[in-house]
């Protein structure tokens, strides 16, 4: 024997009459019709996997090469730098000592 649903009650309505939370049915599930097998071009997916493998490779040389010579171009800047930073040195203590009549 199957109990009749109970209904959950939710509160009253300004009349004094119970009110009741509509019954809950769950959707029913629809399933999708099954699509045809659709014949694909793999060489051409196959090519393009290869082509973009390529251009990667490609790209990350050239960021490689750019970078080395950015550091070339880093030191030739740093002994450059320590060089002028010597002659400056030299020449200030060689103008002190002409000022000071050595």
């Amino acid at each position: 024997m199957t109990e009749p649903l109970q209904r959950q009650q939710i509160g009253y309505d300004l009349a004094g009459n119970a009110m009741y939370a509509a019954p809950f049915v769950p959707a029913p599930v629809v399933q999708q019709p099954l699509q045809p097998i659709v014949a694909r071009p793999w060489g051409a997916y196959l090519a393009g996997g290869c082509l973009a493998l390529v251009a990667l490779v490609v790209a990350g040389f050239v960021i490689v090469a750019i970078l080395i010579g950015l550091s070339i171009a880093l030191v030739v800047l740093a002994i450059g730098l320590v060089a002028l930073v010597i002659c400056v040195l030299v020449l200030r203590s060689m103008w002190r000592d002409y000022q000071r009549g050595r």
